[in-house]
């Protein structure tokens, strides 16, 4: 009874929050706001910068941008003297999982047979993800166009703003491409599921394209005359048509470039609108690549330096060795060579790596203006929002990367990121000093004033933390790191029926928390008691269901 009590606590506040939320009138949702950012550089665009100036946003968008630019008298003034402000970096590319339905719930069976095939999955939700969207906007990205995962075809991609809450109230563009990988299902979970081979997958791409035409054709069939049988619905089918007519781009993400080329004649082949996801071997064929005339989201993901241990043979291919050398250099050449590209961090576990990846690649030849254009209006022209989106001028997004010194070196330091007019300081992490392992009986309390319980276990010293949280009956693992005396914590809400990510910041005083924190449906509040010290709490492995 107690823990259904609970159960009914936890759905009761999250309906609550949810209605509030849909409740809210659009134009009392977010107040009036004005921002000056006065005597910063501002990079406007690759090869325009004003030494001295000032930037005014308004309401979310960027009002004024320049030297001479008027404070009007109802802003609030940020000093950006020592700063230099550049627009926000728009990710091409990037991928997020998406649980599969579960077993016997009849309204998410898949469509298709195959498990690969799910052209027809409606992932927005789970795109909301506050974590995820938190670590891009602290490597200086703003926007982001986001596919599932997992399978061949993915479903549609969306561009989304990296701003705090749902993904629907950050969408930019729904729907914006079909996401496309052609693998064997070795590379899955499920090693004996078909296709296990290359061949096979290539032929069920090619037989899931003749059947989205085939069912095309015989629904205009069925148009001119009813009294032939009625083709039977087919979602899966249904949601390629876009795409088999162009009309929706078709992205294909590769591991090596024979994917690309071979990717590139099969989207000849079905005369598809594509573009390719590359993978840093493009220099091995550059004029086979070129003469694709696709375009190509280039990931700055280079192999890591390969570790020699004194007198062993690191028995490392020749191949292997030649590519790590070459790798830098290919953004400059595949630039050079013509080929429509932007630049994404995909590949890289962290996006804040792609900078020392950045800054290999400036060694190579690449230039900052090269790698600014990369990283904003290459890729914002990409997405088709270049009218909005990508560069720091008047009647945009108020998408700002505001950093000390330059932003394409090694390690830049990036002090704020601005989202549709929202600041989000970016904090450097600090030497820990608190060991926070233990178990804690938390409440958060949503922004309507529910209080939640729930218990958070954690276990290891503050560079390595691991644990859960536990709430609703159910509980799910967490990602934890500690700065200074704080406390992050990040983890998914699927386990508790919520699509998206959470994130808490908390503020730890020997056995006692508080903090704050987001997550799909909005702000929370989160206090904390540590009830048992470390000695007494179980390993992660030994606690979980």
């Amino acid at each position: 009874m107690r823990r259904g009590r609970r159960l009914a606590v936890w759905t009761l506040a999250l309906v609550a929050v949810s209605v509030v939320g849909r409740a809210v009138p659009a134009a009392a949702a977010k107040p009036v706001r004005v921002h000056a950012i006065t005597g910063v550089r501002i990079v406007a665009s690759p090869g325009h910068v004003v030494e001295n100036g000032t930037v005014v946003l308004r309401d979310g968008l960027i009002e004024a941008a320049g030297a001479g630019v008027a404070v009007p008298a109802d802003a609030r003034v940020w000093d950006g003297k020592g700063l230099t402000v550049y627009a926000g970096l728009v990710e091409p590319y990037t991928v997020r999982a998406v649980p599969e339905p579960k077993d016997g719930d009849k309204t998410a069976e898949w469509a298709n047979d195959s498990s690969l095939v799910r052209p027809e999955r409606d992932a927005l939700p789970w795109f909301g993800d506050a974590a995820a969207a938190k670590k891009l906007r602290d490597a200086g990205f703003t926007t982001a166009a986001v596919s599932a995962k997992d399978g061949m075809f993915r479903g549609a991609s969306v561009v989304l703003d990296l701003g705090d809450g749902p993904a629907q109230g950050n969408l930019l563009r729904a729907a914006f491409a079909q996401n496309v990988t052609i693998k064997p299902s070795g590379a899955r979970r499920d090693a004996e599921a078909y296709p296990s081979s290359l061949m096979g997958a290539v032929a069920l791409f090619r037989q899931t394209m003749n059947d989205a035409a085939w069912y095309a054709k015989a629904k205009a069939a069925y148009q001119k005359n009813l009294r032939q049988e009625r083709p039977a619905y087919d979602a899966a089918l249904e949601s390629l048509q876009a795409a088999a007519t162009g009309a929706q781009l078709v992205v294909f993400e590769t591991d090596d470039v024979l994917d690309t080329l071979r990717d590139a004649r099969l989207a000849k082949e079905f005369k598809l609108k594509a573009a390719i996801v590359g993978n840093g071997e493009e220099y091995k064929r550059l004029a086979d690549v070129k003469a694709t005339g696709l375009p190509i989201l280039l990931p700055l993901a280079f192999p890591r330096a390969l570790s020699l241990d004194g007198d062993k043979d690191p028995n490392v291919d020749l191949e292997v060795l030649r590519h790590w050398d070459a790798a830098p250099a290919n953004p400059k050449k595949v630039l050079d060579a013509g080929i429509e590209t932007a630049f994404t961090g995909f590949g890289n576990d962290d996006p804040k790596k792609m900078y020392e990846n950045v800054a290999k690649a400036i060694k190579k030849g690449l230039t900052a203006d090269q790698a600014l254009a990369g990283f904003t209006t290459a890729p914002a022209k990409f997405l088709g929002l270049q009218d909005r989106v990508g560069t720091v001028e008047a009647g945009k997004l108020a998408n700002l990367v505001v950093v000390e010194g330059d932003l394409f070196v090694e390690k830049p330091k990036i002090r704020e990121v601005w989202v549709e007019g929202e600041r989000y300081e970016v904090k450097d992490s600090k030497p820990a000093e608190v060991e926070p392992a233990g178990t804690w009986d938390i409440v958060v309390k949503t922004s309507d004033g529910q209080e939640i319980p729930g218990v958070l276990e954690l276990t290891g010293k503050s560079d390595a933390l691991q644990g859960k949280i536990s709430a609703m009956g159910a509980s799910t693992e967490i990602k934890a790191e500690v700065s200074g005396s704080k406390l992050e914590i990040a983890f998914e809400g699927a386990a508790f029926g919520v699509p998206g990510g959470f994130t808490m910041s908390l503020e730890v005083k020997e056995d006692s928390a508080t903090g704050s924190g987001s997550g799909p449906r909005g702000p929370i509040t989160v206090t904390g008691t540590r009830t048992k010290k470390p000695s007494a709490v179980q390993t992660v492995s030994e606690v979980a269901p």
